[in-house]
């Protein structure tokens, strides 16, 4: 059944007469679960099976003419969890799970761009989704980007953004989030100013976001984040690389950490073989508490929308470190101690609809 018809009977079930005036709804989305056997080196979890929903969730989308080359935008995703414990994707405020948890908001839209009000993606986490090969896996970057407490891949709530045309391959994002906990914002908010900006030309990405985030606690510095990402195709082979500068992270003065990446994926018809080596470095005039990690994977299209895959992530911390290799958009996440060396195996399954 076309994705139109199901739309028409959701709504008809739900809210027919809101609903009846718009004939744009779409319904998408995606389920994506794995199994997997974690070993977290730790005594608790040396090596165990699971069954792990990973960021699966559904859309539910539309828009209207309002005449003059202007039409409304609005998006409702949900992220849940399929018979098995909850995605790990944060966000400032709300819940991991439930309607509304994913990208949510209204907005317009017209030759000037887009404008939304609402809950997204920070500005900063789209730069490194575009050059992650293990997105929503084991082995997501995610593992070691977010050190410290800092809060780079989030979808806050309270934000208004803005999103320039395409011009010629280059976009950019400007977005405000107003105020990241639940309730009225005061003169002691925390608020989060982020931005990106991307130039795409055939084979060729380039990509930069910078995001401030201010505590409204005096004597607390702010949380500052610069990323860089880059990728180009030859062929066959894609080449991706990406750098963080995380200052502050959390507000606590001199949590400042350097993260770096290096990936690669050969296509050889529906198989798609990949690996990519992450480092964050010690942080800021401490030692011994870095950490590398290396994901290694088979990706095969079975068909447009559904894709098997085999995936391997391990981390390496120093003494002082206690990153995982399982944690971003993928479920479960039995973490891993000081000087963990967790590890682990996984075979997934994600439709698209």
């Amino acid at each position: 059944m076309k994705k139109s018809l199901i739309a028409l009977a959701v709504a008809g079930a739900f809210a027919a007469p809101a609903f009846a005036a718009t004939s744009n709804v779409d319904i998408s989305g995606q389920l994506h679960l794995s199994l997997d056997y974690l070993d977290a080196d730790t005594a608790a979890a040396s090596g165990n099976w699971n069954v792990s929903s990973n960021a699966s969730n559904i859309v539910v989308k539309g828009t209207e003419d309002l005449g003059g080359g202007m039409k409304a935008v609005w998006n409702i995703q949900t992220y849940f969890d399929v018979g098995a414990t909850g995605n790990a994707d944060g966000s400032f405020g709300g819940t991991a799970n439930g309607v509304g948890s994913g990208n949510t908001y209204v907005g317009l839209n017209g030759g000037f761009g887009t404008v939304i009000l609402g809950k997204a993606e920070s500005p900063l986490k789209i730069v490194s989704r575009k050059v992650d090969l293990f997105n929503n896996q084991i082995g997501d970057t995610r593992n070691l980007l977010n050190a410290d407490g800092a809060a780079g891949d989030v979808r806050p709530n309270n934000v208004v953004a803005y999103i320039t045309p395409d011009m010629n391959g280059f976009n950019a994002t400007l977005a405000y989030v107003t105020n990241t906990a639940a309730g009225a914002a005061t003169d002691a908010s925390d608020t989060v100013v982020a931005a990106n900006a991307f130039y795409t030309n055939g084979p060729l990405l380039l990509g930069a976001g910078y995001q401030n985030r201010d505590f409204g606690t005096a004597g607390k510095p702010d949380e500052t984040i610069w990323r860089l990402a880059g990728g180009y195709t030859f062929g066959d082979f894609k080449a991706v690389a990406f750098y963080q500068d995380a200052g502050d992270a959390n507000g606590v003065k001199n949590a400042d950490r350097k993260v770096w990446g290096l990936g690669g994926a050969y296509a050889m018809g529906p198989m798609t073989l990949k690996a990519q080596y992450y480092q964050a470095d010690d942080r800021k005039s401490t030692s011994n508490n870095g950490a590398d990690m290396w994901a290694l994977g088979v990706d095969y299209a079975m068909s447009k929308r559904t894709t098997a895959y085999v995936a391997y992530a391990s981390t390496d911390n120093d003494s002082g470190a206690a990153f995982s290799a399982f944690g971003g958009g993928h479920g479960d996440n039995p973490g891993t101690g000081l000087g963990g060396n967790p590890h682990g195996v996984s075979l997934g399954l994600i439709h698209n609809f």
